[in-house]
């Protein structure tokens, strides 16, 4: 049986730089001042455990432990892999590959990936991996399962959503994943992840991931989303995501828990529920999660979640321009935003806004008024992303068909850098604007007066992060920049420029 032994493994550091390899998320720790713990990978081992089958979970960029320190305690375990299950992103999937061809080489097992570059754009990330065996396009959950059922990776056609490599060649994947339990999945096997190296910056405490919903019915041309969830929205009860709280808080002494969704107030009336569960039961935790703005229009709604614990949401504005977030398919009016951001303010909510330079089309002009819209908005929290376009979305097609992509190294891919060139602007030019909006908006002295007390906690507790954050401003790159990748992960014709 090809899953008589499965390893589930998050890879190691890249460079000394801790990414986070979960869902649509692919950015480098510095960007939000934590990394996500793998939750995906944490699903996968409550549903082997409850078919009774021989697994192991292995965070190696939560236990900060090299590849060959995986292997050792393998052997200790006398755990032999026959199947390596692995996530992976756009921008690290060159440096995870040469760590999980080590495993395979070790075991001879075939390698397994899953993430937002498989789902985007399956048929390349297979060219530009040829270690890997096969990838999951989609929700990698029932993926897992049937893959696990079988006698070898030679039967893999009968898995819909997995791409594979047979007699040398590809055979595509038929359909995307979706995870069919997802309404009643059982509770993350949190108990096997490292939770401690998973904090909160502003508040340096552990937290979970609480899965609350999948899919977005929106079309953002910027986003993975739609290829990884698909657009149809699904949710869980009200009941299973307080119960999953309670356990966490009860059994694992979390206070702090991401509620993990694409939009998470999409249905106001659900969600609504779940606030009242969570009043009702009392628990004493706090939550934070992603929002739109037009679920929040409602102020006796945003007094709901607060009452429910509601502790900061996130909303993506993106930019100043009705007409660019029009051209991103961002629907969204500004009257809007601004009702959000104050009922929030007025609920005691706090607020984190997420802005984007460079988008095609932009200007030094308009990113400078989408500068002075943040400060007029004047969240509590901020971050400022050049425009990333990663493969497979409309937006990457958009700008490759413009001729305004300036690389196809993947390793660049991330909010680190900038790799278009257009209307005026290049990777210097939407760099130094990033810089100003966050010293702009951040050496505030109105802002400074107000949020004391925090920044004198992350400076005493959260000195990296605070050597991260002013080396961005100053320079706008991070200090530590990962090597890439020279293996056969390049395309060739990267290796003949090089």
């Amino acid at each position: 049986m090809l899953g008589r032994s499965t390893l589930l493994i998050n890879p190691p550091l890249v460079g000394g730089v801790a990414f986070t390899r979960q869902g649509r998320c692919q950015e480098r720790q510095e960007t939000l001042g934590t990394t996500k713990p793998p939750y995906s990978l944490a699903v996968l081992a409550a549903l082997l455990g409850q078919q009774g089958r021989e697994f192991r979970l292995i965070d190696q960029t939560g236990e900060r432990v090299t590849t060959e320190a995986v292997i050792e305690r393998l052997e200790r375990d006398r755990f032999e892999p026959t199947l390596i299950v692995f996530c992976s992103t756009v921008p690290t999937l060159g440096a995870d590959v040469l760590e999980m061809a080590t495993l395979k080489r070790r075991y001879n097992a075939p390698l397994v990936c899953f993430g937002p570059h498989a789902s985007c754009a399956p048929i390349e990330s297979m060219e530009r991996a040829p270690e890997i065996d096969a990838m999951i396009v989609g929700e990698p959950e029932d993926a897992v399962l049937a893959l696990v059922d079988l006698g070898s990776l030679d039967e893999a056609d009968r898995v819909p959503a997995v791409i594979f490599r047979r007699a040398g060649g590809l055979v595509r994947n038929r359909a995307r994943g979706s995870f069919a339990g997802f309404p009643d999945m059982p509770f993350p096997a949190w108990d096997l992840l490292p939770l401690k190296g998973y904090r909160l910056p502003l508040v340096t405490k552990p937290y979970l991931l609480i899965e609350t919903s999948r899919g977005c019915p929106y079309s953002c041309d910027f986003c993975v989303v739609p290829y990884f969830h698909g657009h149809k929205f699904r949710e869980r009860s009200a009941t299973r995501l307080v119960d999953d709280i309670q356990r966490g808080h009860r059994e694992l002494g979390i206070e702090y828990f991401y509620l993990w969704g694409d939009t998470v107030t999409l249905n106001p009336k659900s969600f609504s529920q779940f606030c009242d569960e969570l009043i009702a039961r009392r628990l004493g935790v706090r939550w934070f999660a992603n929002a739109r703005a037009d679920n929040l229009q409602d102020p006796a709604f945003v007094d709901r979640l607060k009452q429910s614990g509601c502790w900061m949401l996130s909303m993506g504005v993106e930019s100043a321009s009705d007409d660019t977030r029009r051209d991103m398919m961002k629907r969204l009016e500004r009257e809007k935003i601004a009702v959000a951001f104050r009922n929030l303010r007025r609920a005691g909510i706090k607020s984190f806004g997420f802005f984007i330079y460079g988008y095609p089309g932009d200007t030094s002009e308009s990113m400078e008024k989408t500068t002075q819209y943040a400060i007029e908005l004047d969240a509590d929290f901020a971050n400022f992303y050049p425009a990333v376009p990663y493969p497979g979305t409309e937006m990457y097609e958009k700008c490759r068909r413009d001729g305004l992509l300036t690389t196809d190294d993947w390793t660049r891919m991330e909010y680190s850098y900038y790799i278009l060139r257009g209307n005026g602007l290049d990777e210097d030019t939407v760099m130094r604007a990033l810089n100003r909006a966050r010293r702009r908006f951040f050496l505030r002295p109105s802002y400074l007066v107000r949020h004391l007390g925090e920044i004198l906690r992350i400076v005493l507790t959260d000195q990296r992060l605070v050597s991260e954050l002013a080396w961005r401003m100053l320079f706008g790159k991070p200090p530590d920049d990962p090597p890439r990748a020279t293996s056969g992960t390049e395309t060739r014709a990267e290796s003949a420029r090089r």
